[in-house]
């Protein structure tokens, strides 16, 4: 009996750690994970998103709660304005949470999108937190005329 006691209690406590599941375990609960969408062009992040900007002078800013999760927070500087509207237009600052994948070991796989080279082409959602980037694989891209147009896979 105390075998399956701790097998269970433990089966238990992965999922939890997992946190793709929500399995109640002794009165907590797991962390649902979302699915994320795979962006193929620039155009389908352009339109998916409600702010596009140019950003440049990116530092970094402490966390922001996106999902649950204490996502990585920056300001930026919004050189240009591509789609919507800022609050002090070209120039003004503005924060944005880099959205993380908080149910992978990895939540911004090799690294956060936001530490890519300046300037940065970002495609952001508002959400109650603020503005945030469209997933943790799509929404910051460098601009460079031999940057590709399409996204690594989620998890690549």
């Amino acid at each position: 009996m105390r075998r399956i006691v701790v097998g269970v209690l433990l089966a238990g406590a992965l999922g939890a750690v997992a946190g793709c599941a929500a399995v109640p375990l002794l009165g907590a609960e797991g962390v649902a994970c979302a699915s994320w969408v795979a962006f193929e062009t620039d155009e389908q992040r352009a339109s998916a998103a409600d702010l596009v900007i140019v950003a440049t002078g990116i530092e970094r800013d402490g966390t922001m709660e996106i999902l649950g999760y204490d996502a990585n927070a920056y300001t930026v500087s919004v050189a240009e304005i591509e789609k919507g509207a800022v609050d002090g237009g070209v120039g003004a600052t503005v924060r944005v949470g880099s959205t993380a994948d908080s149910c992978s070991a990895r939540p911004y796989g090799d690294e956060d999108q936001m530490l890519q080279s300046e300037p940065l082409r970002l495609c952001l959602t508002r959400t109650d937190a603020g503005w945030t980037t469209l997933t943790p694989f799509d929404g910051a891209r460098p601009i460079d005329d031999s940057s590709p147009t399409t996204s690594p896979a989620p998890g690549d």
